[in-house]
């Protein structure tokens, strides 16, 4: 018979378990495989593992990716996880979010692609940008060498394609020196000179265009983080929003030439805390920069994930209590990139603090003065907290 310190790790047991066994998924051997891995007696762990079929605990678990799957109990996992009353309410909330997904896949398609190929040409020049700011490294030595050149003219002959020189930089090292054989020793120092400029020129360039393009990378990744989260409600503002940035042709034929009002942007969603104070959630940029820069008093509170691409959160209080504070936070962290993630970072502060600088792009604020607390976002208390 095989024992344990027959399979080197947890992936060749699992491999072997799912052979000898009939009818065990893929995510089943791998839990199985982990368990019987644990400290203690191997076949005491396998008889209780699945007799905890016959006492099911139907979960709901989120792997970091954002991949959903269903199993009758917790297994082992690093992704976030939710329990249910029931098999069948677990399986009925699965289905529903799936085929909402699928729903926005649908008809968001059009809005994906175009994401998906503006994050795509911007990445692409982030990473040219980055080549040419490496290349121009070299700038000083440029000048270094002309400067050599100027200085020891006397001793370079019209027709070299190479020097050496002492180096007043190095005297212990000669610098050589490429040449054209077309250019005067004079010439050829100006030729150094002329590079050395353009390539510090470049510097600032490049440095201002990879600011510009990591703030288009940061913007479309928000967008697309956002389509990923939406109901396909929300996809009518993330449209609107991509038309007026110019992304996006509007092909209604009807419209052209004409003069039409402007379309309204959507409501937030509505949540109330659990001691009655209302707090409002934009799910889109439009939504958000509504919320946070018309609709909100100075004094409510704002929130928003640190570092990654989110909802903002406007608690209508002054001085909201902490309660209150930890759930509107599990609402910015549930209508975030950080979903399936745990201990999710979530800034706060009042909404007077918040500035979106001129010529910024639509859900874009800068802010000074924020606390931080940290949450694990739960879709049970997104459900209570919600308004009906």
């Amino acid at each position: 018979a095989q024992t344990l310190r027959d399979f080197p790790n947890e992936e060749v047991l699992a491999q072997t378990l799912q052979h000898q066994y009939q009818g065990l998924g893929k995510d089943t051997v791998a839990a199985l495989s982990t368990v019987l891995h644990e400290p203690g007696d191997a076949a005491h762990h396998f008889r209780d593992f699945f007799a905890r079929f016959d006492a099911p605990q139907p979960t709901l678990t989120i792997s970091p990716k954002g991949k959903t799957s269903f199993t009758a109990f917790p297994y082992p996992t690093t992704g976030t996880q939710h329990t249910s009353e029931s098999l069948s309410a677990l399986l009925d909330a699965y289905y529903q979010d799936k085929a909402e997904r699928d729903r926005v896949q649908q008809q968001g398609s059009v809005l994906i692609r175009v994401v998906r190929n503006e994050l795509k040409k911007n990445r692409n020049k982030l990473k040219k940008l980055q080549r040419t700011l490496a290349e121009t490294e070299n700038a000083d030595d440029y000048r270094i060498k002309g400067e050599i050149l100027t200085t020891y003219l006397n001793q370079v002959d019209r027709g070299q394609t190479e020097v050496s020189l002492p180096n007043f930089y190095d005297e212990n090292k000669p610098l050589k020196i490429k040449l054209s054989n077309q250019l005067s020793p004079n010439q050829n120092a100006q030729k150094y000179f002329k590079r050395y400029q353009k390539a510090k020129n470049a510097v600032i360039y490049v440095n201002e265009q990879l600011k510009i393009t990591q703030a288009d990378v940061d913007y479309f990744s928000n967008i697309m983080a956002q389509i990923e989260l939406a109901a396909p409600k929300d996809l009518v503002d993330i449209r609107l929003e991509l038309q007026q940035g110019g992304y996006l042709r509007d092909h209604d034929h009807q419209k052209k030439n004409k003069k039409q009002k402007r379309q309204k942007v959507s409501k937030p969603d509505r949540f109330t805390a659990s001691d009655g104070t209302k707090i409002s959630v934009g799910k889109n940029n439009l939504q958000n920069d509504q919320l946070s820069l018309h609709t909100a008093k100075r004094t409510d509170i704002w929130l928003h994930v640190k570092d990654m691409p989110g909802s903002h959160v406007i608690i209508h209080d002054d001085d909201p209590s902490e309660a209150t504070i930890m759930e509107a936070a599990n609402l910015a962290a549930y209508f975030s990139k950080g979903r399936a993630s745990s201990n999710v970072p979530v800034d706060y502060l009042p909404v007077k603090r918040l500035h979106k600088p001129n010529g910024a792009k639509p859900g874009y604020v800068i802010f000074t003065g924020q606390r931080t607390v940290y949450v694990t976002p739960e879709s049970d208390l997104v459900e209570k907290l919600a308004d009906n």
